[in-house]
C-alpha cells in the first residue's frame, strides 16, 4: 500500500464511502457499464476533512 493511500482512522473517515474514496456507480440504463467514481462526499480524500491527496481506485467492485 503506498504511502499516499494508508489506512484513515475510524473517526476521519468519510460516511458516504467509509474512507475508500470511491464509490461503485451503476447507470440505470446500461447497468453492464457500471464502474468506480471518485466520491463527491470527500472529493477522493476518504477523509471528513477533505484533506490528503486523492485516495487510489480499488480493483475489484464492492462487495465482490
Amino acid at each position: 500500500m503506498p504511502l499516499h493511500d494508508k489506512q484513515i482512522p475510524p473517526n476521519a473517515r468519510c460516511s458516504h464511502c467509509d474512507g475508500a474514496g470511491w464509490t461503485w456507480w451503476t447507470p440505470a440504463d446500461a447497468p453492464e457499464e457500471a464502474k468506480w467514481v471518485v466520491c463527491r462526499e470527500c472529493l477522493g480524500t476518504g477523509r471528513t476533512d477533505k484533506k490528503g491527496r486523492k485516495r487510489q481506485k480499488p480493483e475489484d467492485p464492492a462487495g465482490s
